[in-house]
């Protein structure tokens, strides 16, 4: 019977994304990874091909995160007020994921990915642009009948751009949102969204 892996793949990209949320992605190298955990950095390549496959794979999983909860709740919106529960997602989901938060906030993928994306994620990341265009336009359609350009980019803008900007100070600075936070990004989908309706 093998020997059971004392340090398990869940192990150590958890331990990459905290040294990547407190210091940086420049933070996380196979050393600093194998002194985190207490693994042998070949447990580390047996587990990763490259310090670049372990960023690779901590970005896809946090956006994966974000956008699949996203996804689920706009495929239960079909009008304004379906919009501003969609919108409020992103808040929610930075006060339950407070680690992940800081990459996907305060980073960008080249920071994880500097070049092309490893060949195990190749799929994963050529399927993010479509799900996402798709569920915003699959809600367009549903609410004001039309999913023209004009329409994508302020649901786009009123869903995931405003809070976006409203929500990073606060995770850059490490506070917590202000209260009132979830009426104001519904305020501002209602000024963005109201007058699309059907």
């Amino acid at each position: 019977m093998g020997r059971i892996a004392k340090f398990d793949r869940d192990d150590l990209t958890r331990a990459a994304l905290e040294l990547a949320a407190e210091r940086g992605p420049g933070a996380v190298t196979v050393a600093a990874l194998s002194a985190a955990v207490g693994a042998p950095t070949g447990s580390i390549y047996h587990r990763f091909e490259s310090r670049e496959a372990l960023l690779a794979e901590i970005w896809m999983d946090v956006v994966e995160s974000f956008q699949h909860g996203f996804i689920a709740r706009l495929a239960e919106a079909d009008d304004v007020r379906g919009a501003a529960a969609a919108a409020r997602f992103m808040a929610e989901w930075v006060k339950e994921h407070p680690l992940e938060a800081r990459l996907l906030l305060l980073h960008h993928r080249k920071d994880f990915v500097s070049g092309k994306w490893p060949a195990s994620l190749v799929e994963r990341a050529a399927a993010l642009e479509p799900a996402m265009g798709a569920a915003l336009g699959g809600f367009a359609k549903r609410a004001f009948g039309r999913a023209d350009r004009e329409v994508i980019a302020r649901v786009r803008f009123a869903l995931l751009d405003a809070p976006f900007g409203g929500i990073k100070p606060y995770v850059q600075e490490g506070k917590p949102l202000p209260p009132g936070f979830d009426q104001m990004v519904t305020a501002t989908v209602r000024a963005v969204l109201g007058g699309k309706a059907r």
